[in-house]
């Protein structure tokens, strides 16, 4: 049995996209779930809501843009390559923000448990047809591995170990597709290492360290843990469950079976990751956790923004100028 998987989403290269990773809270009293933090608004200012329609439509642009610049590449390495219509090959899944209590029961923390696609989705999907498989299909295996270096470089023919760390990604090594991305999206990868928003990410590291620390979210904390531990749980953080079904499931599929792990052993990971799902959502909500966390993190957000006005303005020009 396989892992279930995807076919894999091309990369827009946003590399902003990584700051957006933030939960919504509101301003003022008790914030609502579905409000914006000061922070997450600041986002939305200016980088534009990447959930939108122009922000979906200029993410597409980017990636035509893209396969074409690959296929020219690869005519220069002197193979054929027909550009990829990237726009159709995602779907979308269950939001555990919905119905989190419904989200537990059905698919954990979404680890170890696969989300099917709906049944238009799975037609789209079973309709695809890449089309440079018959080209590849053809050639020989050395044939192959030169097309697949010249397509995304050394690192796509590698072996590796798989407890060594994995060598940073580098688009000039990185073959056509590399090339194509940095010359598409260069500027924004320039802007990620800039000295503006390395200063940037170092302090809201630390104002995340610092909501994490905060005595209203330890005394909350430690009223979750004594409720999951009632409950027959042993976890010290609501980080940790998710944590260790993460571990726990990559465990599972790196043993030495190449089919995968037994149907039983899956089951049995998946039922446990249900359980303490459920019990870790009940927690939350009996001790109102989420509340209390929403709270802190838009005090601490508030004061950061106006500590570091400066800060967040020469970010904001930075990237209107990686724009241009």
């Amino acid at each position: 049995m396989r892992r279930p998987s995807t076919r894999p989403v091309a990369v827009t290269a946003l590399g902003l996209s990584g700051v957006f990773l933030l939960s919504a809270c509101s301003g003022g009293g008790a914030p609502a779930a579905d409000e914006d933090s000061p922070l997450t608004a600041y986002y939305e200012e200016v980088y534009g809501d990447f959930e939108s329609d122009e922000q979906q439509k200029k993410m597409e642009e980017q990636q035509r843009k893209v396969e074409e610049l690959v296929a020219t590449c690869m005519s220069e390495q002197g193979f054929e390559y027909v550009p990829v219509d990237q726009s159709m090959t995602s779907w979308s899944s269950e939001n555990p923000t919905d119905d989190p209590e419904k989200y537990a029961a059905e698919y954990g923390y979404g680890m170890t448990i696969y989300q099917e696609p709906s049944a238009e989705e799975q037609a789209e999907m079973d309709a695809y047809v890449d089309p440079n498989q018959d080209y590849v299909d053809a050639m020989s295996e050395t044939e192959q591995t030169a097309y697949y270096t010249a397509l995304h470089g050394e690192m796509s023919t590698m072996e590796y170990d798989e407890d060594a760390e994995m060598p940073e990604y580098d688009p000039s090594t990185a073959g056509c597709y590399g090339s194509a991305q940095e010359e598409v999206s260069g500027g924004q990868q320039e802007l990620w290492e800039s000295e503006e928003m390395t200063a940037f990410n170092d302090a809201t590291t630390k104002l995340y360290e610092d909501v994490a620390r905060d005595p209203r979210l330890e005394e909350v904390t430690s009223k979750w843990a004594d409720c999951m531990a009632d409950a027959g749980f042993d976890y010290a953080t609501p980080e940790e469950p998710s944590e260790f079904f993460m571990n726990a499931s990559n465990d599972l599929y790196s043993g030495e079976n190449p089919e995968g792990p037994s149907e039983e052993d899956l089951t049995s990971l998946q039922d446990q990751e249900k359980d303490t799902a459920v019990a870790d959502y009940a927690c939350k909500t009996k001790v109102g956790y989420d509340k209390v966390q929403r709270t802190v993190q838009f005090d601490l957000e508030s004061a950061f923004m106006k500590d570091n006005k400066d800060m967040l303005d020469r970010v904001a020009a930075a990237y209107k100028e990686s724009q241009q």
